[in-house]
């Protein structure tokens, strides 16, 4: 895809894109699931076009919750820069938990992109990883240094996409629930960690 957008007509090239990616993003508000043949039709354009941007429905899944305006890792940390610890962990966590719950249909197509995709380019959870490494990074904070490994890995846990499945499809909780809880969680976790 990428090659295809740097020769020739690039202005026009990405509008093409950006249609493609706002009738994906229309589909799958709407409740329906996604085929290459609907998102042409809903973007009106040929599938001969759509197959030169997407070589399939996972890449094109990928880069569709990328368009939504993903939380931007430099961004969160200097928001955070001088925030204690927990309050920048949990202002974190709500940006992502904000992003998913917003755009919850996009994350979960995702995650099952990535789960039925045998590409290993495709990455997941590095966003929320290196948000929170960085931000650690950036601190001057004594812990452990396999205490901090680990509060990174569940930190990141309850702020994703597989934490929201879980809350909302397992244990039945609302948007707000699912919120409260995982944030709950998170300062659990926080308060255990930085115990005097």
């Amino acid at each position: 895809m990428k090659e295809h957008l740097e020769f020739g007509r690039t202005e026009q090239k990405q509008h093409t894109r950006s249609r493609i990616l706002m009738a994906a993003h229309r589909l799958l508000e709407s409740g329906n699931p996604l085929t290459m043949e609907d998102i042409a039709k809903e973007a009106r354009v040929s599938r001969a076009t759509i197959y030169r941007y997407y070589s399939n429905i996972d890449s094109l899944s990928t880069e569709l919750v990328l368009h939504l305006n993903l939380p931007n890792p430099d961004t969160l940390i200097t928001k955070y820069k001088n925030e204690p610890l927990d309050t920048a962990f949990l202002g974190i966590q709500q940006h992502y938990l904000n992003f998913i719950l917003a755009n919850e249909n996009a994350s979960r197509k995702f995650l099952e992109a990535f789960l039925s995709s045998s590409d290993p380019q495709l990455e997941r959870g590095q966003n929320r990883i290196s948000t929170v490494r960085k931000y650690l990074a950036s601190q001057d904070i004594e812990l452990d240094p396999s205490v901090q490994e680990k509060l990174v890995r569940i930190a990141v846990l309850l702020m994703g996409i597989e934490a929201v499945i879980t809350s909302k499809d397992v244990c039945g909780l609302s948007n707000a629930e699912t919120k409260e809880t995982l944030e709950w969680a998170l300062k659990m976790m926080l308060k255990g960690c930085l115990k005097p």
